[in-house]
């Protein structure tokens, strides 16, 4: 299993929540029919605001994290005989006809950065099976690619 790591957005989003919701929890607890909280020093207050707001907008953020994980319908699809000239803009637009397109990775040599001439699409299961069964064996810049589901590389001993 896959761990998903929040993106920069995702944690941006989590403090912009913490932070609204620390900011109403201060000005709000006082109003709270609770003893305990409306004799607690400003200090301890804003303390108790932060803690409880960053635990509900961490819960807000990773939740939508947990079911894209749990629900993805997500599929690696392997292109390969690429033309070197070939790039992930236009990979996308091909793809785009078959399915959501979620991500292109076109692999490249580490020394040289020079394409290896193939590369791995992220898109939606049904439209990966689309891109497979119309794409394999047919011509992009001038080269009859090869188009199957990516199969993860076996380990070197």
């Amino acid at each position: 299993m896959k761990i998903a790591l929040p993106t920069f957005k995702n944690i941006i989003k989590s403090l912009i929540i913490a932070l609204i919701l620390a900011t109403a929890g201060y000005f709000l607890f006082p109003y709270l029919n609770i003893n305990e909280l409306a004799q607690t020093a400003p200090e301890r207050l804003l303390a108790y605001s932060v803690l409880i707001s960053s635990f509900i907008a961490g819960i807000l953020v990773v939740i939508p994290m947990e079911f894209n994980l749990v629900g993805s319908k997500q599929v690696s699809v392997f292109v390969g005989n690429l033309a070197f000239k070939a790039n992930a803009n236009d990979l996308r637009e091909l793809f785009a006809d078959y399915g959501d397109v979620q991500g292109v990775r076109v692999m490249t040599d580490r020394a040289t950065r020079r394409p290896k001439g193939f590369a791995f699409v992220e898109m939606d299961k049904k439209g990966a099976k689309a891109a497979i069964s119309n794409l394999d064996g047919s011509e992009f810049f001038g080269r009859d690619i090869k188009v199957n589901y990516a199969t993860r590389r076996k380990r070197a001993a």
